[in-house]
Order: C-alpha cells, then sequence, then structure tokens
C-alpha cells in the first residue's frame, strides 16, 4: 500500500484530474461525440448515462439515433473505452490520498469494480445496437444490470470519499486539539 500512496502524489493526481476534464470534453464536443448524438437524435443521450436499461427504451433510442447516431454511438465507444481507465484511477487515487492505508485496503478498490462493470454494460451496448433492429432481451438484462451496479459502485465510491473526507478532517482537528499550546492568559 505504500507503493500506491507513493504513486499518487499530489502532481500525479492533478494530472489524473485534468485527464479526466480533458477526457470529458473530448468525448462530449468532439466528433461523432455525445453532443452531436444528442443533436441527432433530437435530445437524447447516450445509454451509458442510464442508471439502467430496458428493451423498451433502448428500441426507442436507437430508432431515434437513425444510423447516423447510431454510428456515431458505436464510435463513440472507443473512446469509451479509456474513460474508465481514468475516473477509475482518479476515484482511486482520491481514497488512497485521504485513507491512506499502511495494510491492503480494500475500499480503495471500490471504483475499480464500476470500472469492470463499466467495460461489461460497453461490451453488451455494443452487441445491442450492433444486432438493430433485432434486440435480445437477455442481453439488455445484462447491460441493464451491469449499468446498475457500475453507477452503484460510482455512488459508493463517492460516499466512501465523503466518509474519508470527514474521518480525515476529525482526525486532524483532534490531533490540533492535543498539540495546541495552553494559553495562560485565559
Amino acid at each position: 500500500m505504500k507503493g500506491l500512496r507513493y504513486f499518487f502524489s499530489d502532481i500525479i493526481l492533478v494530472l489524473i484530474f485534468l485527464s479526466w476534464i480533458a477526457w470529458n470534453l473530448y468525448m462530449y464536443f468532439s466528433i461523432g461525440g455525445i453532443q452531436d448524438i444528442h443533436k441527432i437524435s433530437g435530445g437524447y443521450f447516450i445509454p451509458d448515462l442510464f442508471f439502467y436499461q430496458s428493451v423498451d427504451n433502448l428500441s426507442e433510442l436507437m430508432h431515434s439515433y437513425g444510423p447516423q447516431g447510431r454510428l456515431f454511438y458505436l464510435k463513440y465507444q472507443f473512446r469509451d473505452f479509456v474513460y474508465p481507465f481514468i475516473y477509475g484511477l482518479l476515484l482511486m487515487g482520491v481514497l488512497v490520498r485521504l485513507i491512506r492505508p499502511k495494510t491492503f485496503n480494500i475500499w480503495i478498490f471500490i471504483p475499480w469494480l464500476a470500472v469492470g462493470f463499466d467495460f461489461i454494460e460497453n461490451y453488451f451496448l455494443r452487441i445491442i445496437f450492433y444486432d438493430f433492429p433485432q434486440i435480445v432481451e437477455s442481453k439488455v438484462s445484462i447491460a441493464s444490470w451491469a449499468s446498475t451496479l457500475k453507477w452503484s459502485f460510482i455512488l459508493i465510491s463517492f460516499i466512501l470519499i465523503v466518509i474519508a473526507f470527514i474521518h480525515r478532517r476529525a482526525k486532524n482537528a483532534k490531533k490540533s486539539e492535543t498539540t495546541a499550546p495552553i494559553s495562560l492568559n485565559g
């Protein structure tokens, strides 16, 4: 765990954060990105942003995308292959910096569960888009539970960050109380 604490230095964490911002901008504004898909579909976003999918909402979504929007989405998914690595590193780095584990700590690896389910979601959504207009319910079910688990583990990661931050602040406040000089003036 000491190696992770050294790896996630201030500069590395800032670089990962800047990469996360840059990659979000790239995925949204580049040709065939989320903005283009949103425009071409009449206001729909990508299914990756949903907490779950159903046959009906994916069918409606893919019809609204049209052939060009579906092509944009399939090309977009290549960009989305890198994104989970970036947010996984960022969330893990923040947890490592806040928790500062000295031994193995399962909590810092929770973001990687989200990353794993993100890849499962992407794989099955890609198959569903390739198979369109035929939509196989079992593939939608797998994509849906993967989406739900992905977003759940992302939420759990944020909750862990808040808890670790509060714990850290309380620990620092207690430490400063015990080391504060005693004033004789009252």
